[in-house]
């Protein structure tokens, strides 16, 4: 009898289990630590090949209309969720694919569209880190970020690609890493290395009402700074302490000759001469930035003991050289000259701007 009774113990410690496990996979819950799939966390990508393998792999197509009432009583977003689960289980056996969020970019049109059925098995790689991004359906997962320069080139490809997709992610789920002054300010000196669409589709209407007008037209001279402000509305800041920025602008753009570069000094003693700058525009930007920025008119440069540009009648600039008096002056580089030999305060002017001007000649090494 003591025999019978144990032989009942140890079977029942054999189904008991069992029975425990089966009714946790009616569940919809998992075991806690326990991963679904194994993911190589390597950095390597894939072949072309097995991009291509998985593009060709064939899928029984979801019927968005099936004749089940509940099924079709079901809202947009619960249809476009049970297409993905649709998809995805029967990939499940399917080896992941990894491949560069560029070469995503790129995509387009019926090779697109395949590639969001197959969603659950593509890995977007990070292009500045090993990291890799998951797609669900048309949707890339998280917030990311990216230096500036990626972002724009991305966003550039996506947008010649008419990639949607890639467009929205950029505009939503990337923020730029952080710029030192140096690179916001260098920054402005390229109007011409993004198409101006692109620079324009980044910027929210709102933004493109205040700053350009109801016709929102962006002109090319215009780029550099629109392209900042893009920068700060995507959530860009600037690392470090915040430089006090002076911008130096000829009262009159009669007679300048030479290069048509603005002046821009800021508080660690750096000079830019950054080429076609719009001036209020760019100070708007850089002041959301964080900056404090003041603009110092000239209408008078001292050069040396016995010459200096003024601005005369017309409101042209004239060189002044003893008695001889010339039409037009260098401003560029009279002003800097003037800045490096702290020769600010014999400016006609320099009662006007006297606060901002001692600053500059106190920080001047």
């Amino acid at each position: 009898m003591i025999n019978f009774f144990l032989k009942i113990i140890i079977l029942l410690s054999f189904v008991c289990p069992l029975n425990a496990q089966e009714e946790l996979d009616d569940t919809d819950f998992g075991r806690p630590g326990n991963l679904v799939e194994d993911i190589d966390t390597s950095c390597d990508l894939s072949d072309d090949v097995k991009l291509l393998e998985l593009l060709d792999f064939k899928l029984k197509k979801f019927n968005p209309n099936p004749d089940d009432e509940n099924a079709a009583q079901m809202t947009p977003q619960e249809v476009k969720q049970a297409s993905i689960r649709f998809y995805n289980q029967q990939l499940v056996d399917v080896e992941p694919v990894k491949m560069r969020v560029e070469t995503f970019a790129t995509l387009g049109g019926d090779t697109l569209s395949s590639l969001i059925e197959r969603s659950s098995k593509i890995l977007l790689k990070h292009p500045e880190r090993c990291e890799f991004l998951r797609l669900y359906g048309d949707q890339v997962i998280g917030n990311f970020e990216m230096s500036f320069q990626k972002i724009l080139q991305l966003y550039a490809t996506a947008i010649n690609k008419n990639n949607e997709i890639a467009q929205e992610f950029v505009r939503t789920q990337l923020v730029p890493a952080p710029m030192t002054v140096d690179d916001a300010l260098k920054s402005l000196y390229d109007d011409y290395g993004y198409q101006q669409n692109v620079i324009e589709s980044l910027l929210p209407e709102d933004v493109k009402n205040l700053f350009f007008g109801e016709n929102q037209l962006l002109a090319i001279a215009d780029v550099a700074e629109s392209k900042l402000l893009a920068f700060s509305l995507l959530g860009g800041r600037i690392s470090g302490k915040k430089d006090q920025l002076f911008v130096f602008a000829p009262d009159s753009k009669k007679g300048l000759l030479g290069s048509n570069e603005t002046i821009v000094f800021t508080s660690t003693g750096k000079i830019y001469e950054v080429p076609l700058l719009n001036i209020p525009l760019a100070l708007n930007v850089m002041r959301s930035l964080g900056f404090t920025a003041k603009i110092i008119l000239l209408s008078h440069i001292y050069i040396d003991p016995n010459s200096y540009c003024e601005i005369g009648e017309a409101g042209m600039w004239y060189h002044f050289k003893g008695d001889d008096k010339q039409m037009g002056c260098d401003f560029l580089s009279n002003t800097v000259k003037s800045i490096k030999e702290k020769t600010l305060n014999l400016s006609e002017g320099y009662s006007l701007f006297k606060e901002s001007i001692d600053q500059v000649t106190e920080l001047i090494k």
